[in-house]
């Protein structure tokens, strides 16, 4: 009888190791294997991260938008409840916008939206303004607007006026991001 060499045991056990690895990874031998592209998916695609990224940033500017409102009010109360009049050398301008960019909230300048404003050419006061689908800081961003995009006022409501870009576009922007001409 011949005698086998631990050479071709060491082989086989190695081919042994990599089949039933391969078979397990793959989910052959009930290994867990994702969709590429999917969470699960161990090397996951740029897609998928792409899409969580935006998703994220998409709520992270919605939870800004709504505490600049927030702090807008905030300011108008304060404002009122002092009796403070506002600042004449403000103007309605904006703060510098911050590093990252996005909107800007100025000092308060006055109580809301005024229908005296209905039908007058205006643009915004801020680096970046977003112009919203209602009037809302929930509400999905149409466009960005820069101070240089002039517009008509077509609606006051309450801390909101309706615009029509000179393209056609009709969306909603906070008052206080307005700048009558």
């Amino acid at each position: 009888m011949k005698r086998i060499d631990w050479k071709v045991f060491l082989l086989l056990g190695i081919i042994v190791s990599v089949t039933v690895g391969f078979l397990y990874g793959t989910g052959f031998l009930g290994g867990s294997s994702g969709e590429p592209g999917s969470r699960e998916d161990p090397l996951a695609s740029t897609s998928y991260a792409d899409g969580a990224i935006n998703s994220k940033v998409r709520e992270l500017e919605l939870r800004i938008d709504g505490l600049e409102a927030r702090i807008t009010g905030l300011e108008n109360e304060i404002s009122l409840l002092t009796g403070e009049a506002p600042d004449p050398g403000t103007g309605g301008g904006a703060a510098a916008p911050p590093a990252g960019g996005g909107t800007t909230t100025p000092p308060a300048t006055g109580s809301g939206a005024s229908q005296a404003n209905i039908g007058k050419s205006a643009s915004v006061t801020a680096e970046v303004v977003n112009l919203r689908e209602s009037a809302s800081t929930s509400s999905a961003i149409k466009k960005k607007l820069a101070p240089t995009d002039t517009f008509t006022i077509t609606k006051a409501d309450k801390d909101w006026y309706q615009v029509q870009l000179s393209d056609g576009t009709v969306g909603w922007v906070f008052w206080n991001l307005v700048k009558v001409r």
